[in-house]
């Protein structure tokens, strides 16, 4: 399943199995960085301090066309692409010239449900890829 690339209209979001190191966090907020759009905060409701930037991909990779594997898909209950938003996490470095996005494991999220996970690809895509613009 190839998923729609849109923007985020979620607030709170469970992430089945927690992001990638932190798996006993699975209740998040996500919420819009004013200062700084088109980024958002993945924070933590079950680990205060625990927070995430993250970012809809096409914004800064327009080619950017993952493909979700089946069982992935199955999980989140995902039938209809049009149902998939994606976001990348950042590693905000010194300046914008020196921030990477994780194109190798987006979150997926279901935008009905507002059920997520982090998904590893199983296409090349790499971990720290310096933003497009």
């Amino acid at each position: 399943m190839t998923a729609v690339l849109h923007e985020p209209q979620l607030s709170t979001l469970t992430v089945l199995g927690g992001l990638t190191g932190f798996p006993e966090s699975v209740r998040y907020a996500l919420v819009e960085v004013p200062e700084a759009p088109p980024l958002f905060l993945l924070k933590s409701l079950d680990q205060p301090g625990l927070e995430f930037v993250v970012a809809p991909p096409m914004l800064f990779f327009p080619d950017y066309a993952p493909e979700i594997d089946e069982a992935s898909a199955e999980r989140l209950e995902l039938v209809d692409a049009n149902d998939a938003l994606l976001l990348v996490v950042l590693t905000i470095g010194a300046d914008a010239a020196s921030t990477t996005a994780n194109l190798l494991a987006p979150i997926v999220i279901h935008e009905r449900t507002r059920v997520a996970a982090q998904v590893v690809l199983q296409q090349d895509w790499p971990l720290r890829a310096p933003l497009q613009r």
